[in-house]
């Protein structure tokens, strides 16, 4: 056998094992993460126990939608104690969580007389699908969400988006679609600027980041969609709806530059910014509450102008 042929048979085995080798981190991250979902919120801490509470007996009701792609989607809506309110939060969990993860957030905004929608993302949850695509087709879900609150809550309602981790990325692309004209504020906490970007920081192997390329083919060639396109940087620079970026020191997923960029971005005054010290990813609120409810109460009221009543709760 000539020799070219011998390298010929060499690449064509390394190719091949390179994507082989692809294939399995694609698979991992997109399809296969269900099996390494986490829980965030501990309902036997003795921090939780008051909050858990709450949630069992406040009055909730499972709301069900369907995606583009006929997905039934689920969420869950409670109700105002105020029923006059016109404010609703959506309340966004992150990769491999949970709407139950963001209990303790929901309860925040519930006290401030905000409607509140906890919303399982495509595949997370009790919502249908096979896959993730961490924000490009949320996306396109939170639009039918935005649609469904102001064809069920009314043209004036007042919307907030809360987003944690995926969840802040994906309230960002959704302020691309008309359906946004109600959202009022983004609280973004743990928000990444790019996929790919949050890919690189969070990959603790740095070898395993030459196969970016190979992933990249296979979210093309099952989901039509490039990890390039997961780019909340170029959305959040468009928008000029306000917004409270929130940090976590100790976050191995998303850097402070990656939050101080996408503060500098932001095209308007009403913007805030807040670090919490020694929190980890997505544990902003339970490494600091008092701090993190503070933030978001200022912003919140500057925004909504919130009844003091409702405010006094957390002074």
């Amino acid at each position: 056998m000539e020799t070219w042929m011998y390298w010929a048979i060499g690449i064509v085995l390394l190719i091949s094992l390179y994507f082989i080798i692809a294939y399995f981190y694609y698979r991992k991250l997109f399809v296969n993460f269900r099996h390494h979902s986490i829980q965030l919120f501990d309902p036997e801490a003795e921090l939780n126990k008051e909050t858990y509470n709450w949630y069992k007996e406040i009055p909730k009701e499972d709301i069900y939608i369907k995606s583009y792609d006929n997905l039934k989607l689920h969420g869950i809506y409670i109700p105002s104690h105020d029923k006059k309110s016109e404010k609703l939060a959506f309340v966004l969990h992150g990769y491999k969580s949970s709407s139950y993860d963001l209990i303790p957030i929901c309860k925040m905004y519930s006290d401030l007389g905000f409607k509140v929608l906890l919303v399982d993302f495509r595949g997370h949850g009790k919502s249908e699908g096979k896959f993730t695509s961490m924000g490009h087709y949320e996306k396109y879900d939170m639009k039918n969400w935005l649609h469904y609150a102001t064809r069920n809550y009314g043209q004036k309602i007042e919307i907030l988006l809360h987003g944690v981790s995926m969840g802040a990325a994906t309230s960002v692309l959704a302020t691309q679609f008309k359906e946004s004209k109600n959202v009022n504020l983004l609280v973004l906490e743990s928000g990444f600027t790019s996929l790919k970007a949050t890919l690189k920081l969070s990959t603790r192997f740095k070898p395993l980041l030459i196969f970016l390329f190979g992933i990249n083919f296979y979210t093309f060639i099952f989901h039509k969609f490039f990890l390039s396109e997961i780019n909340p940087l170029k959305v959040i620079e468009k928008s000029t709806i306000p917004i409270l970026i929130i940090h976590s020191e100790k976050d191995r997923a998303i850097s402070e530059a990656m939050s101080k960029e996408l503060f500098e971005a932001i095209n308007t005054d009403t913007k805030d910014y807040l670090s919490i010290k020694d929190s980890k990813h997505a544990m902003a609120f339970s490494f600091d509450q008092n701090n993190y409810v503070k933030k978001v109460l200022k912003m919140t009221n500057k925004v909504f102008s919130l009844k003091k009543s409702d405010v006094k709760k957390y002074k």
